[in-house]
């Protein structure tokens, strides 16, 4: 039996208009991801939020903005025997975000996405943050 890998990451969910914020990378076509990345060997969930968000999408969060919504556990898009756990955060973006080197799009989407743009991470997220009144 193979062991399971478990990647640890930390996302942000950024909101307007009842949608949350998502950004797609030159290595997929279609699925959308949050923002946010792995966490680094003795780095907190805020500094990794903050670099991944830097590196993402040029801009900083709004200090004080951060609050922790939820843990979520799911399979990782795309790879064999490997979990993803994620931390996931509200908060908001001081400038207004625009692609990077890793990003080529970035949407608002609601509780209707379509799921050809969903990972099994963002299937468990997007009922929930329905379920909260956070997206409709």
């Amino acid at each position: 039996m193979t062991q399971q890998t478990i990647i640890y990451k930390t996302a942000l969910a950024v909101f307007e208009d009842k949608k949350m914020l998502m950004v797609r990378t030159s290595k997929n076509k279609e699925v959308f991801y949050t923002l946010g990345g792995k966490v680094e060997p003795g780095e907190s969930d805020i500094d990794c939020l903050h670099r991944e968000v830097k590196e993402e999408a040029g801009v900083d969060i709004t200090p004080g903005s951060l609050t922790f919504l939820e843990e979520f556990e799911a399979p990782a898009y795309g790879r064999e025997n490997t979990l993803v756990n994620v931390r996931l955060y509200q908060g908001t973006l001081a400038q207004m975000p625009t692609p990077s080197s890793e990003v080529v799009e970035i949407k608002y989407f609601d509780s209707s996405i379509d799921k050809k743009h969903l990972s099994p991470l963002t299937e468990l997220i997007f009922p929930w943050l329905r379920s909260k009144g956070l997206i409709r």
